[in-house]
């Protein structure tokens, strides 16, 4: 595939999430040139890298030499080191991901945590354009979180912060999912899982209902499912998303009370609700967050959707290797 006329610049981005991989080719304008996704393997750390190398060889092979790749991943990274740390819900712990993919590939590579990817993509090309203190949740299989704070990316000491998802909100709540050893956490009541069990649940105890009529008749009945039912004015759809925008509301009262933000985005798959999820978070930030941070912040959805972390991976390779090239904050095509 030919680079977009008159682009320098060419970068695989790769967003390797709990449930979904998508691998995208981008030009130095940020323009996605092309994309696939398909289903995270996750039976195995092996399988789980198999599954990332079949994909990255036919991307390369399809899209011909590029300059970069650029990997957001649904885990704790060491960003200077390039390494997977831990994974909450992929089967990943300690890998050198850099160095793999710059031994196999032969080009640059840069690695981070697929919100912080994402959460730059909103914050430069995004809804958070403008802003220089940004907070931003991906609800997918797991929250992710992503910090920017004085107009930069916010890692911690080891690169590894931003896990807002791991927020407590009760007190030895819901057991947390994945390889999170807690309970209570925001990610155990408003992630894309959460929503589908939600739903379930609700099925098994309403077979009368368009949720319970679906589980009956073998559908998949997940947090997509119930976000389209809700979308579509199924009262029980709505409620069940209501109460679960509420539990989103709890966590981030607390982020607003912390860091006084601008601006929250909330982006990911399982907000595709967004009207019906952010409605009911505003109520609760506005009913329990301090003044005058709950007086400031404006609490939107992402306005890339399911791009934001090809996008965001691209990005940040143009950032951190290419930094004189990186397209002016907010003028990405």
């Amino acid at each position: 595939m030919a680079r977009h006329p008159g682009s320098a610049r060419s970068i695989v981005g790769v967003d390797l999430g709990g449930t979904k991989l998508a691998v995208g080719l981008i030009d130095d304008t940020l323009g996605i040139l092309a994309r696939t996704s398909g289903s995270a393997v996750t039976d195995s750390a092996e399988a789980c890298l198999a599954n990332l190398y079949a994909r990255l060889d036919e991307a390369m092979a399809e899209y011909g030499p590029v300059d970069a790749l650029g990997v957001g991943t649904a885990s704790m990274i060491d960003f200077r080191g390039g390494r997977i740390v831990l994974s909450t819900n992929l089967p990943l712990e300690d890998v050198p991901l850099r160095d793999l993919l710059v031994e196999r590939y032969g080009v640059p590579v840069v690695i981070d945590n697929d919100a912080n990817v994402a959460c730059l993509a909103e914050f430069r090309y995004g809804a958070g354009a403008g802003t220089s203190e940004m907070i931003m949740l991906t609800l997918g299989s797991g929250i992710g979180g992503g910090i920017i704070t004085n107009g930069r990316l916010y890692r911690g000491a080891s690169g590894a912060a931003g896990e807002l998802g791991h927020t407590i909100i009760e007190f030895d709540g819901l057991r947390c999912q994945g390889a999170c050893p807690n309970h209570g956490c925001l990610e155990a009541y408003a992630s894309g899982r959460a929503m589908g069990r939600a739903a379930r649940d609700f099925a098994r105890s309403r077979p009368d209902s368009a949720l319970g009529q679906a589980l009956a008749s073998g559908d998949v009945v997940d947090g997509p499912l119930l976000s389209a039912l809700a979308l579509g004015g199924d009262a029980p759809s709505i409620a069940i998303l209501s109460e679960i925008g509420e539990k989103l509301g709890l966590g981030l009262v607390s982020l607003v009370n912390i860091f006084n933000p601008e601006l929250i985005v909330i982006g990911g798959g399982a907000a595709q609700a967004a009207d019906v999820l952010l409605a009911a978070a505003r109520r609760v930030v506005a009913e329990r967050a301090l003044r005058p941070q709950r007086d400031e912040v404006r609490i939107v959805p992402a306005r890339h959707g399911v791009d934001a972390g090809v996008l965001g991976a691209a990005a940040l390779a143009m950032i951190e290797l290419f930094p004189d090239e990186a397209p002016a904050r907010g003028l990405a095509r």
